[in-house]
């Protein structure tokens, strides 16, 4: 067996969007199931006047704290258009929630505007630095996508968070290798070879049989970790018969050789996109492995954001790729807008919330400003459906996403998810490096549960 770099399969802590949430999918059949408490006291009320094309006091200034350079543009927008001067500082998700913390837990009033990613809400709302938005929320549940309505509120039920965007997933392949292997690139007929863990197998082996390679690594069946059932259902630990088809799917891809071994975000995953790659591990230089035994990679499984990256990474494989279903609907990361509860312009930030997310003019503006990026704002996402992607064999990319946003269940995400996910990854990674059984995998598996969570039930 070659030598191969193992990939961080799995673990939902790789990457600060890695967050799941899985869903009924109505194209594939799969499985139902793919990432919070009371808070702070400030109440905000929130204005319409930018939503209306009206203007907000000019007088004021809102200091905007992000994790993505997209709300640079939204700000900007929102100045035109309100005469409100918008400072927008970008900071490193890593560094992000302690640089918030530090400020917040001082009840700093310096910041107005403030965000998070689904996977750290929980905390923030906990820690009480979002203010309430229930002014928003009759109009938040009406036109936002529910997931992203749902993923904004605090344990209580109170809104304090909203998304412009929505981060559903797919299986995102190549039409050209799905014609020459199969006959077809039908989407539909794509999602009935990835509709469970067994079938993908199948689809692996007949996809090696052609000379390629079904994924990049055995990683990209983390985004399904949920399928079947939360981790955590009333205190008690689940892991159901889909997590353990799921943790056997991921070492059968590994230990068969049935991946490229060209881990997310490695120099060999990006060139994966565009055309051939060795069969081996760790290159970082194609003149080095002249002679070396070269595959394709068929399909990757990402959020939507992850279009974006196979798009502008193909060169000559642009418009050589379509998208479909999975094992289940899921959801992976987007970056979610609220207010400080110490801020001293509460009005005019709960409007900036506003403008961002329920503003249909916006959400338009965006949808065609970002070139992919998929709005959370249903009528929006309605009005284009009928859109073409070019990038993807002119499928209708954005009728795909609303139907597989619409299908995500965000009943089963819970906030022990990236922790026990991370668990979960690092004994399938145990068992597909020959380190320990099945068997030993899972009881160490156990064990870290039991430690980092003593109030959840673990029944062996």
């Amino acid at each position: 067996m070659k030598a191969k770099k193992l990939t961080a399969l799995a673990l939902a802590g790789i990457m600060a969007l890695s967050l799941v949430g899985c869903g009924n999918s109505d194209s594939n059949g799969g499985t139902s199931s793919d990432n919070g408490s009371t808070s702070g006291s400030g109440s905000t009320s929130g204005s319409s006047s930018s939503s209306d094309g009206g203007s907000s006091s000019s007088s004021e200034k809102l200091v905007i704290w992000t994790l993505a350079d997209d709300l640079k543009q939204f700000a900007e927008r929102y100045t035109e258009q309100t005469g409100v001067e918008c400072e927008v500082t970008v900071i490193a998700p890593a560094d992000y929630s302690t640089k918030l913390t530090s400020a917040l837990g001082a009840k700093s009033s310096e910041v107005d505007i403030i965000v998070g990613e689904p996977q750290m809400l929980g905390n923030f709302f906990e820690a009480g630095f979002f203010a309430d938005l229930s002014a928003l929320d009759a109009d938040a549940k009406n036109q936002i996508v529910e997931y992203v309505y749902e993923a904004g509120k605090d344990d209580s039920g109170v809104l304090r968070a909203l998304s412009y965007q929505v981060t559903p997933g797919a299986i995102i392949y190549r039409r050209d290798l799905a014609t020459e292997i199969f006959g077809t690139d039908d989407p539909d007929e794509m999602s009935n070879k990835f509709k469970d863990f067994d079938t993908i197998l199948q689809t692996a082996e007949e996809v090696k049989a052609a000379g390629y390679r079904i994924f990049s690594d055995s990683g990209n069946l983390r985004w399904y970790a949920n399928a079947g059932s939360a981790w955590v259902v009333d205190g008690v630990l689940q892991v159901s018969d889909a997590k353990l088809g799921y943790m056997d799917a991921a070492v059968k891809l590994y230990q068969d050789e049935l991946v490229a071994f060209a881990p997310e975000w490695s120099a060999a995953w990006y060139a994966s996109m565009a055309g051939e790659l060795p069969l081996d591990a760790g290159w970082s230089d194609l003149a080095e492995l002249e002679g070396a035994e070269m595959t394709q990679v068929f399909a990757y499984s990402l959020p939507s954001w992850g279009a974006l990256i196979v798009r502008d990474n193909a060169n000559d494989n642009k418009g050589k790729f379509g998208v479909c279903s999975g094992p289940c609907s899921y959801f992976g990361g987007g970056t979610f807008i609220g207010v400080n509860t110490y801020s001293e312009h509460q009005e005019t930030a709960a409007d900036f919330v506003r403008f961002c997310t329920l503003n249909e003019d916006t959400a338009q503006w965006w949808l065609e400003t970002s070139n992919g990026d998929v709005v959370s704002n249903k009528a929006v996402l309605d009005a284009n459906q009928d859109y073409e992607n070019e990038s993807f064999g002119n499928q209708k990319t954005y009728e795909f996403y609303l139907k597989e946003a619409n299908n995500i269940d965000y009943s089963v995400v819970t906030k022990y998810d990236d922790s026990i996910g991370n668990f979960w990854g690092s004994s399938i990674e145990a068992i597909q490096k020959g380190e320990m059984t099945k068997e030993e995998a899972i009881e160490d598996f156990y064990m870290q549960v039991e430690t980092t969570f003593p109030e959840i039930t673990v029944n062996r």
